[in-house]
Parts: C-alpha cells; sequence; structure tokens
C-alpha cells in the first residue's frame, strides 16, 4: 500500500513538471523571411539566408551608453623644452630644460567633439645656465652662486607631478584639429641636483623637499596633425614656493607623437 501512494506522488509531481514545462513553452512566429522565437530572457532573430543568429540582451544603460558615442582608454605621451621669465643668477637654460609627460584619458566622443579626463604624470627638469649652481641652505632658502667644488657640468631643478587633465578636442577631419584645457598638477616631489667632476671623478649633490608649491594649474594646447602634435603648455602659476624661490613662471613647447 505504501508503494502505491509514494508512486502516485511521484506521477502527480512528473505530470506538474510537464505541465508547467508547457505552458513556459517559447512562442514562435513566423514571418516570410524571418523566424523570432520569443523567449523570457532574451530575443533571438535567425536569418534563413545567412544562417546568423543575433541576441538582443537587456544590459543594464547599454542605450545610454551608446548614445554618448564612443568611449575609450587612450594614452598621451609628450616631450617638451621648457621655457621661464627666471632672470640672473636663477637663469634657466631651455636647452637644458626639458619636460615629459604621459596621461591616461577617458574619451567622450560627440560628432566633431571629444571630452576627455583622466590622469597622468610629469617629470620637469630646469638646468641653469653658465657656472652657476643652485643649494639649500639651512633656512630652507634656497642660494644660486658660482660653484666652487669643482668643474661643474649641470644643475637641475627636477620636479616630479601627478596631472587631472581635462581637455576639449575637435576634429576637422582627416587627423587634423585642436585640443585644449586646464592640467591640474599635484606637485609631489621636487629636489636640486648638482653633477660636477673632482679630482677627475664625477661627483653629484642631490638636495631633497625644496619647496614647490604642491597645487598648481597649467593651461594646454594642442594642435593635432596627421601623425603627431605639437603642443603649447602656459603655467601662470609660480611652480616654486616664493618665500625660498624667487618669482618665475614657465611655459613649454614640444611634440605628442600618438
Amino acid at each position: 500500500m505504501m508503494k502505491k501512494i509514494i508512486l502516485a506522488f511521484v506521477v502527480l509531481a512528473a505530470a506538474g513538471v510537464i505541465a508547467a514545462a508547457q505552458e513556459k513553452k517559447d512562442t514562435i512566429l513566423m514571418k516570410s523571411d524571418t523566424v523570432v522565437i520569443v523567449k523570457t530572457s532574451q530575443t533571438m532573430s535567425m536569418s534563413p539566408e545567412k544562417g546568423q543568429v543575433h541576441l538582443d540582451f537587456d544590459i543594464p544603460f547599454y542605450h545610454k551608453i551608446k548614445n554618448y558615442g564612443s568611449s575609450a582608454l587612450v594614452g598621451a605621451v609628450g616631450v617638451g623644452t621648457i621655457f621661464s621669465n627666471s632672470k640672473a643668477p636663477l637663469d634657466f637654460n631651455p636647452q637644458n630644460s626639458l619636460e615629459f609627460y604621459f596621461y591616461t584619458l577617458d574619451s567622450q566622443t560627440h560628432g566633431h567633439s571629444t571630452f576627455s579626463f583622466g590622469s597622468g604624470i610629469t617629470f620637469r627638469n630646469l638646468g641653469l645656465t653658465g657656472g652657476n649652481a643652485m643649494s639649500l641652505a639651512e633656512d630652507g632658502r634656497i642660494s644660486v652662486a658660482p660653484f666652487q667644488g669643482g668643474a661643474l657640468k649641470v644643475s637641475k631643478l627636477r620636479v616630479f607631478s601627478i596631472n587631472a587633465p581635462l581637455l576639449y578636442s575637435y576634429d576637422f577631419g582627416g587627423g587634423f584639429g585642436f585640443t585644449l584645457g586646464p592640467v591640474v598638477n599635484l606637485n609631489t616631489g621636487s629636489s636640486i641636483v648638482n653633477k660636477y667632476e673632482q679630482g677627475g671623478d664625477k661627483q653629484k649633490d642631490k638636495y631633497k623637499r625644496v619647496h614647490c608649491n604642491l597645487i598648481t594649474v597649467d593651461a594646454m594646447f594642442q594642435l593635432n596633425l596627421k601623425y603627431f602634435s605639437i603642443y603649447a603648455k602656459y603655467s601662470p602659476m609660480n611652480l616654486m614656493d616664493k618665500k625660498y624661490w624667487p618669482e618665475f613662471t614657465t611655459w613649454s613647447i614640444g611634440i605628442a607623437p600618438f
């Protein structure tokens, strides 16, 4: 008797499963050139001519992202010469003053216009002319005077920055256009390096933490050509703290290959 009851329960359960499956059976819509199978979670269309199957999943925010245009992670690299309005004895030489930057940008394109923002890093090296050298005094001030320790090779100010560029670009077509916008700099490190020879041996003196301003903003303009760009960057703010340094501003010109 117990076996018959268990068998009856099994039969009823199987019947319920079959009935539920029939209720959820896929709906098939027939057209002259397309067969469409409609399911609960997705829609699948099949082309009899080409045998291609296209799935249209309901991805959250897909249509919003598509309407905003192309979004891609791109990089920008630039190398340029730094100029300054510093005066003697703090007279930086453009031939010995270089910068290098690398930006990683997230870009949103609307027609011919592109808005880019992201992060990056910049290295600045500003070298003095003549035989003068920079040094850090005990009170933290920067002194500039003729070098007395040997045959001076170079005296450089080095600044490392973390960047936040916010740029607008316009494309004229054919790879030509322009880019402009502010670049916020978080100047996290600075040092003075003096390289010289003494008694036939190469020597180097380094002074760390030489009082750069923590935050500065640059104005950047870039002329985009077909295979590379020419950029100009103006820094209206003092890169170094004027409590310890003479006041000076900088600008740079260089190339940015794609």
